[in-house]
């Protein structure tokens, strides 16, 4: 019951912040959201992450929307700090969520949802488990730290890897619940 009712909280909160367009409201909101973790570290940490998680998004569009207003004449400054704002408290609320929170438990009272839901953390897991394994044979591969260039051609081609891997057992998945019944094609 407490992991539907977190759940419930985090969706009514996502939709109540997007309704939010004042960024000092937004950016109370953020620092009242990391007190209540109250975690000291953890929430510094989970700061930390919600930022590097929103970061190269965030400003690839930031820097958009400015050098579009800015060609424009319009003003960019307010639209800018609330995007931003908003994204962050998002990200941050989110991953809160997801430390707290045991999602096939909260979806319980649907079958079909945990069955969905089981099978996504499945694949999360399988997907770290390989990342990992890329990853220990890219060091064992170089003893010594390889130059930039030898590194992003490593993470190329892991993650070509991985997106194959996720399109093959995404066709198999889709075709084996098809197969029973999963579903309802008759529409």
């Amino acid at each position: 019951m407490k992991d539907r009712l977190l759940l419930i909280a985090w969706l009514l909160s996502v939709v109540s912040v997007t309704f939010i367009h004042d960024p000092a409201r937004l950016g109370g909101l953020l620092v009242l959201a990391a007190a209540l973790v109250l975690g000291g570290r953890e929430t510094a940490r989970l700061a930390g992450r919600a930022l590097a998680v929103v970061a190269l998004v965030n400003l690839a569009v930031s820097l958009s929307y400015v050098l579009a207003s800015t060609l424009a004449g319009e003003p960019w400054g307010i639209f800018v700090l609330r995007l931003n704002l908003r994204v962050l408290l998002l990200a941050f609320l989110t991953l809160w969520m997801t430390r707290h929170l045991d999602l096939p438990r909260a979806l319980a009272f649907s079958p079909s949802l945990k069955f969905i839901s089981v099978l996504a953390l499945g694949q999360i897991q399988l997907f770290k488990r390989m990342l990992l394994d890329y990853r220990m044979a890219f060091t064992s591969r170089h003893p010594a730290p390889p130059p930039i260039r030898h590194r992003l051609g490593g993470a190329g081609r892991q993650a070509t890897a991985l997106l194959e891997k996720a399109e093959i057992q995404a066709c198999e998945l889709n075709h084996g619940m098809r197969s029973r019944g999963f579903f309802d094609d008759r529409a």
